[in-house]
């Protein structure tokens, strides 16, 4: 089952099991969920301190903001519990990427200064690599839950990346965005991972109302 079909069975279910979210408040949804959005993006800031913890926390923080968009009203802790949860099975990810991100970065430094021969294939060898591991992380953690194990969440997610090109775009682009708010203002870092986690959800999203419209339309020829 991917991110986007769990998303879809999860919102069924809320109208049931839980109303305490946007309808019990009574407030402005677009404003609760700013709200949510910025304060996930402290949180995960936060969490994202050891380093390791970075990818863990941008799953736990993507859970978090999925089901207030679904209409839970979880209290924001659960992004802390949520991500020692994460940690447990995804620490291999959480060390490979921060070691990954140097290596690119070490890579491109080493090819500007033109002592390494082919520089410019370097370049854009380190750069593609940039761009499919940016797709599949953010990917792997739309789908994560608590129990969901790392290998099959990153089989799925380069499944999806491959499949939703223009949503896998889209999560590069964000991330890219984000680059740059930071290195326009520092201290907006605090809200990169609100921002991230709310995009890979909405990517998410996009992908399973395209995948379920074929479906319906099935469905009604039938």
């Amino acid at each position: 089952m991917t991110a986007g079909s769990a998303g879809v069975g999860m919102m069924g279910r809320v109208a049931t099991r839980d109303r305490r979210g946007k309808d019990r408040s009574g407030g402005n949804p677009r404003l609760e969920l700013l709200a949510e959005m910025l304060l996930v993006g402290a949180v995960v800031a936060l969490l994202s301190l050891p380093l390791v913890t970075a990818v863990p926390a941008l799953a736990a923080g993507t859970r978090h903001v999925r089901r207030s968009v679904d209409g839970y009203a979880d209290p924001i802790r659960t992004v802390v519990t949520d991500t020692g949860r994460a940690l447990r099975h995804w620490w291999p990810l959480g060390l490979g990427v921060p070691a990954l991100a140097l290596l690119i970065a070490y890579d491109v430094w080493l090819a500007r200064t033109g002592a390494l021969p082919g520089g410019t294939a370097v370049l854009v060898v380190t750069a593609a690599v940039a761009v499919v591991t940016v797709a599949v992380v953010l990917r792997a953690c739309g789908l994560w839950e608590p129990g969901v194990r790392l290998r099959p969440a990153l089989r799925e997610a380069a499944r999806l990346s491959a499949a939703d090109l223009g949503g896998s775009a889209l999560l590069v682009s964000a991330v890219a965005a984000c680059g740059v708010l930071v290195w326009m203002l520092m201290p907006l870092v605090i809200v990169v991972g609100g921002l991230l986690s709310l995009a890979v959800v909405a990517v998410d999203r996009r992908w399973a109302a395209r995948t379920a419209e074929p479906a319906a339309e099935t469905g009604e020829d039938d």
